[in-house]
């Protein structure tokens, strides 16, 4: 039986980048990343405020993920790996919930894509990941979300449906303001300096 859970951010949280950003340069090139950056940001800035930050996302993933393997984002993210900073704190905090019998889901706005990938090399094992998932169609990804960008309420959402199913107090790990829907979820909030 459970005692628990920690649920826990990934980017600035778990390691001190926004990944994202990092994985589309590597995976797309330089020069596509910052024409698509561009193109996503002249498109987004007609758009209504409310709706600038989706279009933007959207229109970035599409311009730098439609077409890539699977392989290729493998590749990627493994060397995105030995680029990041993780935070030791954090981390330590995580092994002690999982020794305490807790379980660990880790709940990102970043891709699903790489996300398993950095999680593996690092050796940390979690019993939920919820991110922002792309649509594959035949190992090639077409650039298009199949799930809305794990963040914000979004992400709440998403942790308070995968909480439903579990008994315990809940730890909770992430920065302010992206977390604080989520945080909110929790018994024992820690919010990590950015």
């Amino acid at each position: 039986m459970s005692s628990g859970v920690a649920v826990f951010d990934f980017d600035r949280t778990l390691v001190q980048q926004e990944t994202m950003a990092m994985f589309l340069r590597l995976v797309a090139g330089y020069r596509v990343y910052l024409s698509a950056c561009c193109v996503a940001g002249a498109k987004a800035s007609v758009a209504a405020p409310a709706r600038r930050m989706d279009l933007f996302r959207a229109e970035l993933l599409r311009r730098t993920l439609a077409g890539k393997t699977i392989d290729q984002t493998q590749e990627a993210a493994e060397r995105l790996y030995p680029r990041l900073g993780w935070i030791s704190q954090i981390i330590d905090d995580l092994a002690r919930h999982q020794a305490a019998g807790r379980k660990v889901l880790v709940a990102t706005g970043s891709l699903s894509v790489y996300m398993p990938t950095l999680l593996a090399r690092k050796g940390i094992i979690v019993d939920g990941l919820l991110s922002t998932e792309m649509e594959i169609r035949d190992n090639v990804l077409t650039g298009v979300m199949a799930t809305p960008s794990c963040t914000w309420t979004e992400k709440a959402k998403r942790v308070k449906g995968w909480l439903a199913n579990t008994e315990g107090p809940v730890w909770g790990y992430g920065n302010m303001p992206y977390d604080g829907a989520m945080l909110d979820l929790t018994d024992h909030p820690t919010i990590v300096p950015v």
